[in-house]
């Protein structure tokens, strides 16, 4: 299973990739989310108010599972202009 990243990013790549959005996660503090571009943002505010799809399990991870949340963010799916980025390293330069 590997770690709980720490920080996932979203960049979105209509022209080129830009950063749209960031969740991070703590055991202290749970998942939070800042979103740096509203419109290209609302796929990961939908993840965070809803959960995010799990297809292998069927179900969504709601932000509340934290440490599976964030794991849910990195598994694989098809996203023609998203992408989703572990930058748990940059944390860890802090």
């Amino acid at each position: 299973m590997g770690p709980t990243p720490t920080r996932v990013t979203l960049y979105a790549r209509a022209t080129e990739a830009e950063r749209v959005a960031e969740f991070r996660w703590s055991p202290e503090s749970g998942v939070s989310l800042t979103v740096f571009d509203q419109e290209w943002g609302a796929l990961a505010r939908d993840y965070y108010e809803n959960g995010v799809p799990l297809i292998r399990e069927n179900r969504r991870v709601p932000a509340s599972e934290g440490a599976a949340f964030m794991r849910a963010l990195l598994e694989r799916r098809n996203m023609s202009y998203y992408s989703l980025v572990d930058e748990s390293q940059r944390d860890n330069l802090n």
